[in-house]
């Protein structure tokens, strides 16, 4: 089986390479979950993504939702203790389309900009 790159987390991913920010590695918990949806939407809002091999697709509803509900999947397969949370919060953004000012707080916390001074 091929290795396939993370899309969103770590400074080796697809967005870290391709754009410049990534989230912050690290367990499935809220503040992760948060900054997911943040790429998510920025994604949906621009109509592209990219896939596991780094090659930009198109980001469409149908995707959109797919990678948000994968979230809650991920933080219940590493036995996290925010899965519920993280649910609520994918299902109010599937919902509005938007995520709560709380929420956008959180995200940020855990999206990384690579500096182009290093």
């Amino acid at each position: 089986m091929a290795d396939t790159n993370s899309i969103y987390s770590g400074l080796r991913s697809c967005y870290a390479k391709a754009e410049g920010l990534y989230v912050k590695p690290g367990p499935m918990d809220l503040a992760k979950a948060a900054a997911h949806l943040y790429l998510h939407l920025r994604d949906l809002e621009r109509g592209l993504t990219y896939d596991h091999d780094c090659r930009r697709i198109p980001m469409d509803w149908e995707l959109f939702k797919a990678r948000s509900k994968y979230l809650v999947e991920i933080c219940r397969k590493q036995n996290g203790g925010d899965c519920d949370e993280i649910e609520e919060l994918v299902e109010e953004t599937l919902r509005s389309r938007s995520l709560p000012s709380w929420a956008e707080e959180l995200a940020l916390s855990r999206i990384i900009r690579i500096s182009k001074l290093a």
